[in-house]
């Protein structure tokens, strides 16, 4: 990463800098259901704990590689 994470919210793009993926990306897995629901949001923003997506990242199934 080259920039520093904020340390008490992530929105949807700090959360997609995180994981190496697009922001749209989090929006799809968000409304496909395949990650937490915000911890809070601002206003229409929604927003996460760094810890509740450490967590969510470290226990959520990947795809076996080669198959």
């Amino acid at each position: 990463m080259t920039a520093e994470l904020p340390t008490d919210w992530w929105t949807t793009e700090e959360v997609a800098t995180f994981l190496g993926v697009s922001s749209s990306t989090i929006r799809s897995y968000l409304a496909r259901g395949q990650m937490p629901e915000p911890d809070r949001r601002f206003g229409r923003l929604p927003a996460w704990r760094p810890a509740t997506i450490r967590d969510w990242n470290e226990r959520r199934p990947r795809k076996a590689l080669g198959h």
